[in-house]
């Protein structure tokens, strides 16, 4: 008899054939996970009857109790015999009996008492530990996650196997820093608040050449800290930060192709500094929200043109790839109209009959019919959540939407994050018949996202995502893009908009009056559009009512619209007014 609890309760005979022990009542399993639990000690019958049913005890509990230890006997081992049955009756209570059934439990914990015998760093305690990781690969007791007698094994296996990732990561770092970075990411799921984890995680991530995901790691880590400890990293995890800050400005270090401000490397005929490296920046709360399994139907991520929305999509694909996947409405039309799911389900990687039966819809110009919408649910229906995210989804038609909608409903751990905008673009379009219970207004990354790329970035680009990305290109690539976010984020303002921004190009900080003057417009109408170009992350406001560029690349990109005359004039009308 082979008893498994670490994962779901599982009863299979010695020659391997799984017993119905899912069949059996679900008081009696969770007897027979008690008495596991508690394999290596007598219970009585009250203390076995309090662990199963708490302070809801039934009349009788005794007579209730050996109703379903008889159940067990009968269904598990129908042919057995006193002397056989591993569910033992012993001084008035109850013993599993690990000399006549195979515990999985009983064998971690002989394997974690044999650590006590080995010595750290050597070849038999690394296989050991190895042993532990692939015994213990969940956590016990899975159908009765709330329960409080599972509770204490179940954190003495988290400790065990937190402590085989690391010492396991430690021990192949050199020769396999990928496998080491996955087991320190799997002991941060198990325990977020475990520092050694991240330093496991950030030293295996700077092996790769990934400082980025070294950074992440590390905010991560003292986020972690700080919001539930209201502590700060240890002094060690602060160094591996500095070390890999300073390795990243010293090295140009290879980024993930599909990181939102990735460039190649650029090779110079002369020696020269090392071109400032673009790596994904910020957004960490979005990222958290985005990847969890909160349950979140419908996600809208908005934000004006070059804040990132995109990029934020490339990022959940790489993070998880086989949880995200991303198309885009603005090719959906005619033969290019199922574009968005055609896309998404090959990030998802959904292969065979469900992408061949999209592009025939595609290709025949066609709804997708309701056989084949109940084909691509039950390909992204598992036991993972997944996300489809649709990249400019205000050009969505409404057949599309309606295919959108209805899987949506028959997955039941499917997100759909829609992307676009401004709340205003989908008015009046097949889209908004989605709903609305999240959105995401994306605004300018921070100060302390771009502070690691020094350059003093947040001045020169404003926090906006288009403008990081290029910041270290040629000034006339970032005058060009500079140019093309100013006028983009314009184009739905009134006229005056671009005059105010214009204005304040030429002549640096002015006041409303100053505005209101040089236009020849009403207070009123310069402060709607003072509200719209600082909405648009375009303005900033000090506190003393002046207004300014928030970027001065946008700033010197307009300023050089502008002419020596009309600037010398514009200063004169200023000052003698």
């Amino acid at each position: 008899m082979r008893v498994r609890v670490l994962g779901r309760l599982d009863v299979a005979g010695d020659d391997g054939v799984s017993l119905p022990a899912t069949g059996l009542p679900r008081r009696a399993r969770q007897v027979l996970s008690v008495l596991a639990a508690r394999y290596d000690r007598i219970q009585s019958k009250d203390a076995l009857a309090d662990a199963v049913w708490g302070r809801d005890l039934p009349g009788n509990h005794v007579a209730a109790l050996e109703h379903y230890v008889s159940v067990i006997r009968r269904r598990l081992q129908p042919d057995g015999n006193a002397a056989t049955q591993f569910i033992v009756t012993r001084a008035g209570g109850y013993l599993f009996d690990t000399g006549r059934a195979w515990l999985d439990l009983a064998d971690l914990h002989h394997r974690i008492r044999g650590l006590d015998l080995t010595t750290s760093g050597t070849a038999e305690r690394l296989g050991l530990q190895q042993e532990i990781s692939a015994l213990a690969h969940e956590l016990p007791f899975a159908d009765d996650p709330y329960a409080d007698w599972a509770e204490p094994v179940r954190n003495e296996v988290r400790v065990a196997l937190q402590n085989a990732h690391l010492e396991i990561a430690d021990g192949i770092m050199d020769r396999d820093p990928a496998r080491a970075l996955r087991l320190a990411l799997a002991a941060i799921e198990l325990d977020p608040f475990l520092e050694a984890a991240y330093q496991t995680g950030m030293t295996a991530a700077a092996a790769l050449g990934r400082p980025d995901d070294a950074l992440r790691l590390y905010e991560r880590c003292r986020k972690a800290l700080d919001d539930e400890l209201g502590v700060a990293p240890s002094a060690r995890t602060a160094e591996l930060q500095r070390n890999v800050l300073l390795s990243r400005q010293s090295t140009p270090t290879p980024a993930p192709a599909s990181s939102a401000f990735t460039e190649e490397p650029r090779s110079a005929p002369n020696p020269a500094p090392a071109p400032l490296r673009r790596h994904f920046l910020g957004r960490p709360a979005e990222i958290e929200l985005l990847l969890s399994d909160d349950h979140i139907p419908v996600v809208h991520l908005v934000g004006p043109s070059g804040v990132g929305k995109t990029a934020l999509l490339d990022e959940l694909r790489r993070r998880s790839p086989s949880r995200v996947g991303v198309g885009h409405g603005s090719a959906s039309a005619g033969a290019l109209r199922l574009t968005w799911l055609h896309s998404a389900l090959a990030d998802l990687g959904v292969r065979g009959v469900v992408p061949a039966t999209v592009e025939a819809a595609m290709t025949e110009q066609r709804p997708l019919r309701r056989e084949e919408l109940a084909a691509v649910a039950d390909a992204l229906c598992g036991p993972e959540p997944l996300l489809i995210a649709v990249d400019d989804a205000q050009a969505l038609d409404e057949v599309s939407v309606a295919e959108l909608a209805w899987l949506g409903g028959h997955c039941a751990r499917l997100r759909v994050v829609l992307t676009y905008r401004y709340p205003s673009e989908i008015r009046d379009r097949p889209i908004a018949g989605l709903g609305s219970p999240l959105v995401l207004r994306l605004g300018p990354l921070t100060e302390t996202d771009l502070d690691p790329l020094g350059e003093k970035l947040n001045e020169r680009t404003g926090g906006i995502a288009a403008l990081v990305a290029v910041a270290d290109r040629s000034p006339e690539v970032t005058a060009a893009v500079a140019m093309q976010v100013a006028r983009t984020r314009t184009g739905w303002m009134p006229e005056p908009g671009w005059e105010v921004l214009r204005l304040c190009a030429a002549l640096g900080e002015l006041t409303v009056d100053d505005l209101a003057r040089l236009t020849g417009r009403p207070v009123i109408d310069v402060l709607g559009c003072i509200d719209g170009l600082v909405h648009a992350h375009l303005l900033a406001e000090d506190a003393d009512g002046h207004v300014r560029h928030r970027s001065s690349l946008i700033r010197d990109a307009v300023a050089e619209q502008v002419s020596s005359a009309s600037s010398r004039h514009l200063r004169s009308q200023l000052t003698s007014a």
